[in-house]
């Protein structure tokens, strides 16, 4: 079964904020010259926030929805409690942009995964392979539409779905289409 290593996900909490002051108050460094956001890091649940000037965060690291929740509303209740202005808690809503899942595809192999007969197997134009350039096979699926990037190892990464059913989903997708292969 796949697990959820990371959920990127986004909510806008005002139309435009002072990320500079918003540093300076909560004393976090923020060099805007290397990056636009401002990295707010939150300890429990162990998720990082990136804060820009408009308005808008985005939360990765979380493994749960509820993680996701939980440090929006730390980071809300931290501009607050420094006075600065934002929405109403019912305009602030997160919107999921990914979920990254991990899953072990070696129950079904003893030993190593041939990868260039692995994609011999699948699709050829849904497939890329250049161990050269990055040691997985990328393999993309249109329905659900994700992306699977399969390691000689047997450990697979599922991503480009926000939606966990489809994320779901698509492991038994990729299990199914790879019973042949591994028999």
């Amino acid at each position: 079964m796949a697990e959820v290593v990371n959920i990127v996900a986004s909510m806008r909490l005002v139309d435009s904020i002072d990320v500079s002051a918003v540093a300076d108050e909560l004393n976090i460094d923020y060099a805007q010259e290397q990056f636009p956001g401002m990295v707010y890091r939150v300890e429990e649940p162990k998720v990082c926030l990136l804060l820009f000037r408009s308005g808008k965060a985005v939360a990765t690291g979380a493994t749960s929805v509820e993680d996701v929740d939980s440090a929006f509303r730390q980071l809300r209740k931290d501009l607050i409690d420094n006075d600065f202005e934002v929405w109403d808690e019912d305009r602030c809503f997160s919107t999921i942009h990914n979920i990254v899942m991990t899953t072990d595809l070696s129950d079904n192999v003893e030993g190593k995964i041939d990868l260039s007969s692995l994609m011999l197997h699948l699709p050829f134009e849904k497939t890329e392979y250049e161990p050269e350039q990055f040691p997985g096979l990328i393999y993309r699926l249109d329905d659900p539409q994700v992306v699977f990037l399969i390691f000689s190892s047997g450990r697979c990464v599922i991503t480009g779905s926000c939606d966990f059913e489809l994320s779901y989903e698509a492991e038994e997708v990729l299990r199914d289409e790879l019973i042949n292969f591994f028999q």
